[in-house]
């Protein structure tokens, strides 16, 4: 009879556990108090923060009421798992209870992770251990329950495990080496589905996502706008740059000044450059090599504190948002970057767990291995998870190491709208963007003799020149569906002007290539009386190419057509970099009538990127104007934006370039003006002394206008040409057929 009134009195009572409020103490605090690590062939120990003191103030922003996720990238051996998985998790079991969710990369690691990491953490910490269900149904190998109701479950990434169920608590481990995280069955990022899980906690819910680098680093002429701006990449550094970005800083033993405990091999002063190593570790000692070369420095004295410091280093160091400095004596100053994901980003040097000397010792083995047989699997291994940083391919080092980027060369005081002295030509690129941000991309280069170039016009033409929903406004240009779109290119191209250092002397375009590739037409929805107000009829067939063909026949009739190309990217490698073709038949037996220049875009790409890497003005040489900065350039006016288009693809080892950004208009509009160049002749010109009127010097080029003359032209030119409608068959009713009648047979 006691057995049975004990047992009753423990159910009675197991309630109370649901009932106690939240422990008031750090997460560090709670993982100190309740996690005991135990990891085979080694003795029990707490878990400790003196170990690895950088994992205290990410561990203790997982309880943040103020963010909604967290994101760690590091390397391997910093304790992450224990201090961010392990130790959240004990801290929650018995201090703040909430149904959690840890996702592992696949389902056979989801399994070890349970029964190895998670299954010794509850066994051999004996508060965690209390907290435990004694129902034998209550756990299994990927699920645990405790007596006050949290449910602990360790799963993989598939749509059904991340969604459908609500939880305070998400973590999300190993990111960048999970297949489908960007993805998830199609139904949207891993990151994004896990964190909406805790939306219903509101405030109280917490997202965590931690990894080591390992997507791809693609892009050499990458130059961060911040201090703690992470590279373009996806995976783990995307969400990190979506964050407040913190980094970690050590203060030097010498002279006290901080410095960042950076990821990579910069602070490695005695590494000589990659170049000069591959032609030494075929043949050195690498352990003797690693051995000498494997000593920080500080980058304000100089100093090499031992190995032995770096425990001291990392005790005294702290975590610095974006955006903040911190001088000698601690202060912090600045304005630091406010984002709802807090973001944290550890080098290998501060990993408790490994030596410098063995960073530097598997950069050196990579680097033989590369040198030895090509192979770069090594090298990208050890960048990743040694030292925390995205990988590079070496083609692509190369490229960076002796290129002379666009936007650091960049001209403050190029003028907009004014073609230079030396310009013997203006040519015009119009790039065709579709769908909801439907547009004209335009820029305009001034060409020198030898090719060099001058952007002085870069903008975009949204608005047709049809009634818009309400009166007094243009309606969204939309070149795919309306034939009579492409008349905005004449209006404001074709005829216009840009002024040159000449009193009273303006240049029209010499060339204007216009792509004639992109997006079929829609349905047209425009009501009877707009459609009737239109110049040009709506044909049968619709999209970008034909409207582009239609629009270049009415140009070459109001006397334009020698100055318009058309523009089409190739798919054959080993095509020239433009050839002309002749496109555009009407009907079975019609006759191709429009010109286009078909293009290798990977050859004009490999043209393009020569001029750009090339460090001094000449044949090819691009000048770009300085973007707009409130202090170093305010009258600037090209954005960031505008070089980070030029910079958004690379050269792969086959020869192909591949974007790397959603964006490369600036590098289609330098594509494009190379293939106008080429058609033009202007690669051609052996003596720059003697050419025809239309290349000639200012003073006498043959495409100059006085600005009277400029005005009278357009006075006297109709700003909405009409175009001869096809005059509809007559309708002729259809011939009723006399029947007989069935009274006939009688």
């Amino acid at each position: 009879m006691s057995d049975a009134y004990g047992l009753a009195l423990s159910d009675a009572c197991s309630g109370y556990e649901a009932l106690k409020p939240p422990t008031r103490m750090t997460v560090a605090e709670g993982a100190r108090a309740n996690l005991i690590i135990q990891q085979t062939g080694a003795p029990r120990t707490k878990w400790s923060a003196e170990e690895t003191p950088y994992m205290t103030a990410p561990m203790n922003k997982l309880a943040s009421r103020k963010h909604e996720a967290v994101v760690f990238v590091g390397p391997a051996r910093t304790g992450k798992t224990a201090g961010l998985l392990l130790g959240w998790m004990s801290h929650a079991v018995v201090n703040d209870p909430g149904d959690m969710l840890l996702i592992q990369m696949s389902k056979d690691k989801a399994r070890e992770f349970s029964k190895t990491d998670v299954d010794r953490a509850i066994r051999y910490s004996p508060n965690v251990q209390a907290k435990k269900s004694e129902r034998t149904t209550d756990s299994n190998t990927f699920d645990t329950m405790f007596r006050h109701g949290m449910w602990l479950r360790i799963a993989w990434p598939t749509v059904s495990n991340v969604s459908g169920s609500t939880y305070r608590y998400v973590g999300i481990t190993d990111i960048d080496r999970i297949e489908n995280a960007e993805n998830v069955d199609g139904e949207g990022p891993l990151f994004d589905l896990g964190k909406k899980r805790t939306t219903s906690f509101m405030s109280r819910g917490m997202t965590l996502v931690e990894s080591s680098p390992g997507k791809p680093f693609e892009n050499p002429k990458w130059k961060p706008a911040t201090p703690h701006e992470a590279p373009p990449t996806k995976g783990i550094l995307s969400l990190y740059n979506r964050s407040d970005r913190h980094r970690f800083y050590w203060q030097c033993l010498d002279c006290h000044e901080h410095f960042e405990a950076a990821p990579g091999l910069q602070l490695f002063h005695r590494l000589p450059d990659a170049k000069q190593l591959l032609e030494e570790v075929r043949t050195a000692n690498i352990a003797s090599m690693a051995k000498h070369m494997g000593r920080v420095s500080c980058p304000h004295c100089g100093s090499e504190p031992e190995a032995r410091w770096k425990k001291t280093l990392n005790a005294g160091g702290l975590w610095l948002p974006d955006g903040c400095k911190i001088d000698k004596d601690g202060e912090i100053t600045g304005e630091p970057l406010v984002s709802s994901i807090a973001g944290y980003w550890l080098g290998g040097v501060a990993a408790t767990y490994q030596s410098w000397t063995s960073i530097v010792e598997q950069y050196l083995l990579g680097l033989a291995e590369y040198a030895r047989t090509g192979s770069e699997e090594k090298l990208k291994q050890t960048t990743n998870t040694d030292q925390g940083m995205p990988y590079m391919p070496r083609h692509l080092v190369e490229v960076r190491d002796t290129t002379t980027s666009p936007r650091e060369r960049a001209e403050v005081g190029l003028q907009r709208y004014v073609a230079p002295e030396e310009t013997r030509a203006v040519t015009v690129s119009v790039d065709v963007q579709g769908g909801q941000n439907a547009r004209f991309d335009v820029q305009v280069h001034a060409v020198g003799p030898l090719g060099e170039q001058w952007v002085i016009d870069r903008f975009a033409i949204k608005d047709s020149m049809r009634e818009g929903t309400m009166p007094g406004e243009f309606a969204p240009i939309d070149p795919a569906s309306f034939p009579e779109d492409w008349d905005v290119l004449t209006e404001k191209i074709l005829r216009a002007t840009w002024r040159t250092p000449i009193s009273n002397l303006e240049i029209r375009a010499l060339g204007v290539v216009v792509d004639s590739g992109g997006e079929a037409g829609r349905p047209q929805t425009e009501s009877a009386k707009s459609k009737k107000k239109t110049s040009v009829p709506h044909e049968e067939k619709s999209g970008v190419t034909h409207n582009a063909y239609a629009w270049f026949r009415r140009a070459r009739a109001e006397g334009y057509g020698a100055r318009v190309y058309l523009y089409k990217g190739g798919s054959n490698k080993e095509a020239p970099e433009m050839r002309d073709t002749m496109v555009g038949k009407i009907g079975t037996k019609g006759k191709d009538d429009v010109p286009l220049l078909l293009c290798n875009t990977n050859k004009l790409s490999d043209a393009v990127d020569a001029g750009l890497r090339r460090p001094t003005p000449g044949a090819g040489y691009i000048h770009f104007p300085a973007p707009k900065h409130p202090e170093t350039n305010p009258e600037g006016w090209v954005t960031q934006a505008f070089f980070d288009e030029l910079e958004a693809e690379v050269r792969g080892l086959d020869g192909t370039w591949t974007k790397i950004r959603a964006r490369n208009e600036t590098f289609d509009h330098c594509r494009m003006q190379r293939a106008l160049m080429l058609r033009l002749g202007i690669y051609r010109v052996d003596n720059w002394d003697v050419v025809p009127a239309r290349l000639a010097p200012l003073a006498k080029n043959s495409m100059t206008v006085t600005r009277e003359d400029r005005k009278a032209l357009q006075a006297n030119t109709p700003t909405r040409p009409e175009v001869a409608r096809p005059t509809p068959p007559p309708v002729v009713a259809p011939r009723r057929r006399a029947r007989r009648s069935s009274m006939a047979a009688l």
